[in-house]
């Protein structure tokens, strides 16, 4: 796989990006380091926008840096990949459904 094909892997994958809070398609590869995204309209939103994005800003750890906490941008095959996942998340706490706890020393 070429440096472009691997550059490529992201272009046509929807994105829910958690800073800001966006989501839209990476449209296409403008080099090894930056994207040109479409930020999507939503209702009551910002009209739909394009930008160039760093890849270091799509895939950098956490956004604050923390190790722990998920990218920044997440990525999906499908704009229905996407809206589940939305879905999901956004879904309440059933609050019969078991939870593991962990154990703590003291």
């Amino acid at each position: 796989m070429t440096d472009r094909e691997k550059s490529e892997v992201l272009v046509g994958k929807y994105f829910m990006a958690t800073d800001p809070h966006e989501d839209g398609i990476v449209e296409s590869v403008i080099n090894e380091d930056y994207y040109l995204v479409r930020f999507e309209s939503r209702a009551g939103g910002p009209p739909e926008a394009f930008a160039v994005v760093a890849l270091s800003d799509m895939a950098r750890v956490g956004s604050t840096g923390n190790e722990n906490e998920p990218p920044p941008w997440l990525f999906f095959d499908s704009a229905e990949q996407r809206a589940k996942y939305r879905t999901w998340i956004n879904e309440p706490d059933d609050p019969n459904k078991p939870r593991i706890v962990p154990m703590r020393r003291h």
